[in-house]
């Protein structure tokens, strides 16, 4: 009992030790890359396979909120269109928060196209919870938000003399 009791601790340990072996930051970036080459190409599937079967998307604009894959490809195929340029990861940070959770945090250039027919660049920042699933990591929760743009400048004031 007591070295069935050793045995599993052991392979416990082993486990969480091997899967913290691997850096957050490598994982959350590759996953990343994956993402931004594949919908950059219009390769709907390529961008579907990163999403477990019953994953969550909220993305920036109204109505972007999908469950399930048949609900996040409507988005996918609106966003990922061939001929137009992707999403570009910029920056991120990838924590680790359990053995087989890790949570992205990044910032991504989107470009659209703008209702004069001219591309526009927004900033668009990512919280993103991927999950272990047997031997890859897929996106449980994908959520984007653009911020609002800056406050026009004030005008200036006439002075008096």
């Amino acid at each position: 009992m007591l070295t069935r009791m050793f045995a599993s601790i052991a392979l416990l340990l082993f486990l969480f030790a091997s899967s913290a072996a691997a850096d957050p930051n490598d994982i959350g970036m590759a996953h990343s890359e994956a993402f931004g080459k594949a919908c950059a190409a219009g390769d709907i599937p390529g961008v579907l396979v990163l999403y477990e079967d019953d994953a969550t998307v909220i993305w920036p604009n109204e109505g972007e909120v999908a469950h399930g894959k048949a609900e996040i490809e409507k988005l996918v195929r609106a966003l990922c269109k061939t001929g137009q340029p992707g999403p570009k990861l910029k920056s991120q940070n990838s924590m680790q928060v359990a053995p087989d959770y890790i949570v992205n945090v990044g910032m991504w250039d989107a470009t659209a196209t703008g209702p004069d027919g001219k591309p526009i660049t927004s900033e668009a920042r990512t919280t993103e919870v991927i999950h272990l699933v047997d031997g890859k990591w897929l996106y449980t929760v994908d959520h984007a938000s653009i911020g609002l743009p800056p406050p026009p400048a004030a005008a200036a004031r006439p002075t008096s003399n």
